[in-house]
């Protein structure tokens, strides 16, 4: 039987395009990274803040679903804090 010769050129484009979706993919990867880390520090400010919030003020008041300010009782205040704390842990 008779083999075709191989045509480099097939084998070098083949070895092109498998190293550049590589490369993509480790772009991606390094991007999906950065947007993470940006998340993580942006996350950190607010329950910084909302830890803040929560231990400065003594009388706290959110806004209930109709719009109406309530006030915040000292358990819902201490379930704020400690979810904010443990966004803290994680992400600071």
């Amino acid at each position: 039987g008779v083999t075709a010769p191989k045509i480099s050129g097939v084998d070098k484009e083949l070895l092109e395009k498998k190293k550049k979706a590589e490369e993509a993919e480790a772009a991606k990867r390094k991007a999906e990274k950065e947007r993470v880390q940006i998340a993580k520090v942006e996350n950190c400010a607010r329950a910084k803040q909302i830890n803040a919030n929560l231990s400065s003020t003594t009388r706290l008041f959110q806004m209930n679903e109709k719009g109406e300010r309530v006030l915040v009782d000292d358990a819902t205040r201490a379930a704020e804090l400690k979810r904010a704390q443990s966004v803290i842990d994680t992400d600071c």
